[in-house]
């Protein structure tokens, strides 16, 4: 997600993530293999000269000042099935994130640190049978929504790619919203499990 002209960066509530250290995350792997990193990964693609580095944090906790940073942030945050959705609280412990508040909590983050033009790409799981089309997506008013594209996992799950674009920069007190009902992703996790 690099072109070799620009610089990028990263950043995880998991260091171990983030520095291939300890139990793999990947069913099939015991452990982390060696340069199975960040880092590592820029490296394979020749591409150290532009790796800036990473970070432990969430975008609820602020560490990055509140100006426009970035070209184009892209994320598959997690969605509560194999990764905990969690976000580093007040006393620096992780606590647990809805996935609702994870995701408008992302588009706040980018409606802040995006330049104009930025683009926002996220992966959001669904509830098929619940998705709304589009006013079931989080919504900000800096934000234009581009690509809308469904990758099934099976009858009652997915996710969708969602791609925005911002046009303009953030006024105080504007934040994201859902127009529709959020239960689609909102209670994803459960609904996963749920027997039906």
């Amino acid at each position: 997600a690099v072109v070799s002209t620009q610089s990028t960066g990263g950043s995880d509530i998991d260091l171990k993530a983030l520095h291939g250290w300890g139990k793999s995350t990947k069913a099939t792997e015991t452990a982390y293999q060696e340069n199975q990193n960040i880092a590592g990964n820029m490296e394979s693609y020749s591409l150290s000269n532009r790796y800036l580095g990473c970070y432990s944090s969430d975008f609820s906790s602020g560490l990055l000042r509140n100006t426009p940073l970035f070209d184009v942030i892209l994320t598959d945050p997690p969605y509560g099935i194999r990764e905990a959705s969690l976000k580093v609280n007040k006393d620096l412990k992780n606590s647990q994130f809805s996935l609702s508040e994870q995701f408008l909590e992302l588009l706040n983050f980018a409606a802040t640190h995006l330049v104009i033009g930025g683009r926002l790409a996220y992966w959001l799981p669904i509830i098929r049978d619940l998705y709304q089309g589009e006013v079931s997506l989080p919504q900000h008013p800096v934000f234009k929504l581009i690509h809308n594209c469904e990758q099934v996992f099976s009858r009652k799950s997915s996710r969708r790619l969602v791609v925005m674009l911002k046009t303009r920069e953030r006024n105080e007190g504007e934040n994201s919203f859902v127009v529709g009902d959020s239960s689609s992703h909102g209670q994803y996790r459960h609904l996963y499990f749920a027997k039906n």
